[in-house]
């Protein structure tokens, strides 16, 4: 019979590892924000995917610099409290280990 989490030592377990986003994307998420037909829901929509992005996103909106008083909890919501210019340069500038390169497979022959 397997220990339950209670019966185990602490520090067994290892905290998840942030998800990934590719850089292409990543550069997808910056044009659905560029593009004048793009929803703020069909991109809220799109950075679901990506927990850790939504996480820096949702954070930066409900920062105390912003001055929300209240929670945001949708990333369509933040990025339309934000601007788009500015979740934008909070796309470009996310943490070097969210962001995984793209193999180049068509240039490996």
């Amino acid at each position: 019979m397997m220990p339950t989490s209670r019966e185990l030592p602490s520090g067994i377990f290892k905290r998840a590892q942030p998800s990934k986003i590719l850089r292409s994307e990543l550069v997808q998420l910056v044009e659905m924000l560029r593009a004048s037909d793009t929803s703020l829901i069909k991109f809220g929509e799109a950075v679901r995917r990506y927990p850790a992005v939504l996480k820096q996103i949702l954070r930066a909106a409900n920062s105390s610099l912003t001055g929300s008083a209240v929670e945001i909890t949708e990333p369509g919501h933040a990025a339309l409290f934000l601007g788009t210019r500015r979740v934008t340069y909070l796309l470009n500038s996310l943490p070097a280990e969210i962001i995984e390169e793209d193999l180049n497979v068509e240039g490996d022959i």
